[in-house]
């Protein structure tokens, strides 16, 4: 804090010419001690009033001139000074009051020592109420204790954690509420280190704790706690694990998706394009992302979304433009995901939906690596990496002549098949516990987690949504449990009214049934009525059917599409 803030600035100003009248007057005026003498706003001195008292005293006239009182040896202060170093200056001086100078050397005030008493005072509540406010928004628990371990300060944090009364708490030994933390308390203080990480059981609870000892000018006054519950921490241990472990996102005990990751973990290790497939909602961005993190490319991570984006800006977004190259261009021009991806990796999402003129375009800059931007004529050379990704057959749209066969083969170098959420229901516990974590953490309220039956649900439903929609259901539900588990009652009605179990297909008379192609056929077969049943619902509106549904809009089109729903959907409709 500065001295400016706590200068008396209304201060009384003679000049060498005023008299002792003037003197006693302004005093008696202003009520105070002290005069400055200027001239032209330069300081040349300081009058007490206990000098004109002792010049009455010897008989001196009230006109006569003050300039023989005037004390021209004055402690001064700078205004931008702090308060510590004001402090210093007047106890070296020996005086009670400085004058304050701005940094003309004119006159701003006068510091006094009740104003350097006032100063401190609120300074020490300042940082006392900073502290406070630092220690309640904390995220960490914080209890600390005097050396007698006696309880001077708690956050709020704490008193939730820990499920305390701070009423009772405050003054209270530590013994009588948390006799569990006072060996490491003790520790802290008699050692002088930290006592870090240390797991301490209380009552129902299990945290993780740190102890700080506490000292004032090298003597120790007493200690501190930091508290974490030991769920929270392994969250964060978790946190650093995906950090170290790219692929520690994806929530598995799977036998099909632990090899899956021992695929994704060789393929980032090489050079090669990778080619990512599996239905909507299965995570392969994240798979991509991770892949990126693994392969150590010093560039970075740039994706792009080819159904997303209109075809005629496709080109500007993947090679940018020229300064003027058209009509509203930016100045300067604009880099594409290409030159942003220098060095990196550009993630290719929905590949299968891309243009064919486009994919001209983007198979010439795979082979050459360089490419020019709409309206430049100079070259520019990149070193790019490509993870392209679908839900789409490509080999099939290479065969209708809707996909490029050279291109295909191009980003076909490595191939990743993701399994859909139905070919992996074992994970459905875990993903379900992952995500409940998730939303515990977001929220206030804790819940434990799903029960039996709707475990059961959950993992006799064909999720044609994946992961995404397990997410989504979960998270309604979560919102709409008043308990601390979810219950049927808590799932989406439209969803399990959908939910039927899956037809009896008969095969044709004189043919024998083949069960792989008849589950198959079932399964289609009851995603179509779902879907329909959507529709119903939601009177047509196809985002909010997809909403219904928990999958994406594109991915609805492509399931309507695939199933050939329109004309059966406007029947339905119509007649109802």
């Amino acid at each position: 804090m500065k001295v400016r803030n706590f200068t008396t600035v209304n201060f009384v100003n003679l000049s060498v010419d005023s008299t002792i009248r003037d003197a006693i007057q302004a005093f008696l005026e202003n009520r105070v001690d002290i005069s400055c003498i200027t001239n032209n706003k330069k300081l040349v001195g300081i009058l007490h009033k206990y000098s004109v008292y002792r010049a009455l005293l010897q008989n001196q006239p009230l006109e006569a001139p003050i300039k023989p009182l005037i004390n021209e040896n004055v402690i001064t202060i700078n205004k931008d000074q702090s308060l510590l170093e004001a402090r210093d200056i007047m106890i070296k001086g020996n005086v009670s009051q400085a004058i304050v100078l701005d940094n003309q050397q004119e006159v701003y005030g006068i510091m006094s020592k009740s104003d350097l008493v006032n100063s401190h005072m609120m300074a020490l509540e300042d940082a006392l109420n900073r502290m406070k406010l630092l220690m309640e928004n904390l995220q960490e628990a914080v209890i600390s204790v005097d050396d007698h371990l006696r309880i001077t300060t708690f956050n709020q944090t704490a008193l939730d954690l820990l499920q305390l009364n701070g009423k009772q708490l405050l003054s209270a030994p530590i013994d009588r509420f948390l006799p569990p933390f006072r060996r490491w308390l003790i520790e802290a203080m008699n050692i002088g280190e930290i006592q870090e990480l240390k797991r301490i059981h209380f009552n129902q609870f299990t945290v993780i704790a740190t102890f700080i000892p506490i000292k004032v000018q090298h003597k120790m006054t007493g200690a501190m706690v930091v508290l974490r519950d030991i769920n929270e921490y392994r969250g964060e241990l978790y946190r650093i694990a995906k950090d170290e472990k790219p692929f520690a996102n994806v929530v598995s005990i799977n036998e099909r998706m632990e090899a899956f990751k021992h695929e994704a973990t060789i393929a980032a290790k090489s050079l090669s394009n990778v080619l990512i497939t599996g239905e909507s909602g299965t995570g392969k961005e994240l798979i991509a992302e991770g892949i990126h993190q693994l392969s150590e490319r010093k560039g970075a991570f740039i994706k792009i979304n080819c159904g997303a984006i209109p075809e005629e800006l496709l080109e500007s977004e993947f090679f940018g433009y020229a300064d003027g190259a058209f009509t509203g261009a930016k100045k300067g021009g604009k880099p594409g995901k290409f030159e942003l991806a220098h060095n990196g990796t550009l993630f290719l999402d929905e590949i299968g939906d891309m243009p064919l003129t486009m994919q001209v375009k983007l198979l010439r800059v795979l082979q050459d690596q360089e490419f020019e931007r709409i309206g430049a004529t100079k070259t520019t050379k990149v070193n790019v990496r490509i993870i392209a990704a679908t839900n789409k057959d490509l080999a099939e749209l290479v065969h209708n002549g809707e996909f490029r066969e050279d291109l295909y083969y191009r980003i076909h170098v490595i191939h990743i098949h993701i399994p859909p959420l139905r070919e992996r229901l074992d994970d459905i516990p875990l993903l379900c516990s992952h995500f409940i974590h998730k939303f515990n953490k977001k929220t206030n309220k804790k819940i434990t987690g799903v029960s039996q039956d709707v475990l059961n649900w959950l993992q006799q439903y064909h999720w044609p949504g994946n992961i995404r929609q397990l997410e989504n259901v979960l998270e309604r539900s979560f919102h709409y449990s008043p308990s601390q588990w979810i219950d049927m009652e808590h799932l989406p009605n439209s969803l399990t009214l959908l939910h039927s179990p899956e037809p009896t297909l008969l095969p044709p008379k004189g043919m024998e049934q083949n069960p792989i192609l008849n589950h198959r056929k079932s399964i289609n077969q009851t995603e179509k009525q779902i879907i329909l049943q959507a529709l119903i619902k939601s009177k047509g509106n196809r985002t909010k059917a997809a909403k219904i549904l928990g999958i994406s809009r594109t991915s609805l089109y492509q399931k309507m599409k695939k199933y050939e729903i329109k004309e059966e959907f406007e029947l339905k409709f119509t007649s109802t």
